[in-house]
């Protein structure tokens, strides 16, 4: 699993991957001539025609381009569902930044709005607190799925079958002696974290930090983002995760009511 500190994403950190703009230029010429064909498609872009044959075929072997039945090229629908999702995550943004704003003024704690991204959770929206001991965290980062609050709520509401499949992922480092240690170990954790309906992380990926997370559902029930507050141990006691992710789960639950009602 990637690690979070790892830059991924950042423009100019890695090079690129040459595939990947010709295919983009594929769907955008799709996207703006519905129907265009093979023969329109390699002629318009410049490309071989093998080239256009291989990305054609992998684009819809992903969903991403559906052929109609005079030979020509559609969007696929799962450009749609990646579309509908990216067009959530902005709406979530939006209507958890006002009650994120609000949660961090109460608790004095720094506040984050997290979605699980690929096989890692990564930062919408940050709330910084007025607090002199500053967490070093910022909109974009990546964190991990077993040792952050944050993921293992991401983690812990998935269908058994994609949980499993990201568990088994997972690369397994113990960052503090709190670390959990294995998959097995994980599962056990989650168990927990379902019941009660909110994580911990007791100064499992940092020490010194602790944090508390709670689930935001959309309207059929999926955990869709999962909101945080992040402080240190000597904001944080183990005594205070009730009370506070008491606080925590009831934000959550008004931002999922105000997904849901728009």
């Amino acid at each position: 699993m990637q690690n979070e500190d790892d830059p991924v994403g950042e423009p100019g950190s890695r090079p690129m991957v040459p595939a990947l703009p010709k295919a983009f230029a594929i769907l955008d010429l799709v996207a703006r001539e519905a129907g265009i064909g093979f023969t329109a498609i390699q002629k318009t872009l410049g490309l071989p025609k093998s080239t256009v044959h291989q990305l054609i075929s992998t684009l819809r072997d992903i969903g991403a381009l559906q052929p109609t039945s005079d030979g020509g090229y559609l969007l696929g629908l799962k450009l749609c569902e990646l579309g509908t999702i990216a067009a959530d995550q902005r709406t979530i943004e939006r209507i958890a930044l006002p009650c994120l704003k609000a949660l961090s003024m109460e608790v004095t704690m720094t506040c984050h709005l997290g979605v699980l991204e690929g096989d890692a959770p990564i930062y919408l929206a940050k709330v910084e607190a007025e607090q002199d001991i500053k967490i070093n965290t910022w909109v974009g980062k990546r964190l991990s799925l077993y040792r952050s609050s944050l993921g293992k709520v991401l983690l812990a509401w998935q269908p058994e079958t994609v949980r499993e499949r990201l568990i088994s992922q997972i690369e397994w480092v113990a960052r503090t002696p709190k670390s959990l240690p294995d998959a097995d170990a994980l599962r056990q954790h989650l168990v927990g974290v379902r019941a009660r309906g909110w994580a911990t992380d007791d100064e499992e990926d940092m020490l010194n930090v602790r944090c508390v997370s709670a689930p935001v559902f959309d309207r059929q029930g999926n955990v869709v983002a999962a909101i945080s507050a992040v402080g240190t141990v000597l904001q944080v006691s183990p005594e205070d995760f009730p009370e506070l992710a008491k606080r925590i789960c009831a934000v959550a639950a008004e931002i999922s009511r105000n997904l849901v009602h728009g």
